[in-house]
């Protein structure tokens, strides 16, 4: 393994070399180093099988170790993911001092708006996670999104030779996968569903114009006759000849990732988060990457997002105390170190020492002609993450390409800022 420094080069908003950086982020002084600080802060946290309660919680040690009088407790979420637990929480009264998790701009006035300090200016992706022109969640680096993982043995078995590059090509491999034995494309219901989609569209979508969501809001484009009816007839031909389970619906993400580390699958589209997975119980199989295809087999610019950021609740008691933890989350090499490498993430300045899979998708990130924000970029009304998924999962229900995009143009029409 070499060391390689996990740049966001196809994150514009960051980084514009193409270079894996060699530098190293720096420690910050200021407030994150004030030991007089003292009181207890609860974080409501994303837990998934790489970002567990005690990844968090080792995460933290260093700062409570040097902060005697402090204590920090790491909670799960008790709905389906953290954004309806916090709903739940700030409707019950009972909320976090700080959440660390993606959330929809719709809490946003709920959050503290974090100050004007370089330490918030250099995170990634600081511009785009402003509302009213106020940062309220801070990034601890970035993730590229649009990568399909595969199955090397199954690729051998099936007789594909060379990963596919246009969606013409990625759907004529999945039959020869199914015809080989194997679940051709791994998938799974919860959030999934709509995720993946997501991850092979919106390259597409936003490549040539990334105001597209600002187009759609002043009624100059719609979904139908976009690359996501493209996609939605690819993948509404895809359940036709069984290339993706039917009763994938049923299953939750972690047996999704399961199924293909077990080697009954193929292929199995999702983020860079992955790779830490792999990496941690490798599967009987060699894994390789390659970018989600285009339709015309052109170089996909990489849909990029936020990686492990931090929010600060307005209701919190311990304002001084919550800044002072989240900057040093944000901001402290070891901790953001320990960050990126947890999921395989990027952020220029910081290295760590990165597998053959991971040094696989720092090639892609190289050669990817840019980036899109996806779901949560600018334009994107609330709740739109959620209705794609819905809609996605409509097609294994009955519905057709054209009924789905219709759904889209309807849920925009209705909730759409115009």
């Amino acid at each position: 393994m070499s060391r390689r420094t996990r740049t966001a080069r196809a994150i514009a908003l960051v980084a514009s070399s193409a270079l894996l950086l060699v530098g190293c982020g720096t420690s910050t002084g200021s407030s994150a180093d004030n030991t007089s600080l003292t009181g207890t802060v609860r974080i409501l946290a994303n837990i998934t099988p790489a970002l567990t309660k005690q990844y968090y919680q080792g995460l933290v040690a260093p700062f409570v170790k040097s902060h005697p009088g402090v204590t920090v407790t790491i909670e799960s979420p008790s709905g389906k993911d953290v954004q309806s637990t916090l709903q739940q929480e700030l409707a019950s009264g009972s909320t976090p001092d700080v959440v660390a998790s993606n959330l929809d701009p719709v809490v946003a006035p709920q959050m503290t708006p974090f100050p004007d300090a370089d330490w918030v200016k250099a995170t990634p992706l600081a511009d785009n996670n402003k509302v009213d022109g106020k940062v309220w969640q801070v990034a601890t680096g970035a993730q590229i999104q649009s990568l399909v993982f595969y199955n090397q043995d199954a690729f051998q078995k099936a007789g594909i030779t060379v990963p596919p590059a246009s969606l013409t090509d990625f759907t004529a491999d999945l039959v020869k996968l199914k015809a080989a034995g194997y679940v051709p494309l791994q998938t799974a219901g919860e959030w999934v569903t709509g995720a993946q989609f997501a991850m092979m569209a919106n390259p597409a979508l936003l490549g040539k114009s990334p105001d597209w969501y600002l187009q759609r809001n002043d009624g100059k484009v719609k979904f139908a006759g976009s690359a996501y009816e493209t996609y939605l007839k690819a993948y509404a031909d895809w359940i036709a000849q069984g290339l993706v389970p039917k009763e994938s619906l049923g299953q939750k993400y972690q047996d999704s990732i399961d199924s293909f580390s077990g080697g009954k699958s193929g292929m199995y589209v999702m983020g860079n988060w992955l790779v830490a997975t792999v990496d941690k119980t490798p599967p009987s199989f060699k894994v390789g990457v390659f970018p989600t295809p285009t339709v015309d087999g052109s170089a996909p610019k990489q849909l990029s997002g936020a990686a492990q950021p931090y929010s600060i609740l307005k209701a919190s008691k311990n304002q001084a105390l919550d800044l002072a933890l989240v900057q040093y989350l944000v901001s402290d090499k070891d901790a953001v170190t320990t960050s990126l490498k947890s999921e395989g993430n990027f952020r220029s300045g910081f290295s760590y020492p990165g597998s053959e899979l991971n040094t696989a998708v720092g090639q892609i990130l190289d050669k990817s002609p840019g980036a899109v924000n996806g779901t949560s970029g600018q334009g994107v009304n609330s709740g739109f993450g959620n209705e794609l998924n819905t809609v996605v999962q409509s097609l294994y229900t009955g519905q057709n390409a054209a009924q789905a995009t219709a759904a889209l143009d309807s849920w925009w029409d209705a909730n759409g800022d115009r």
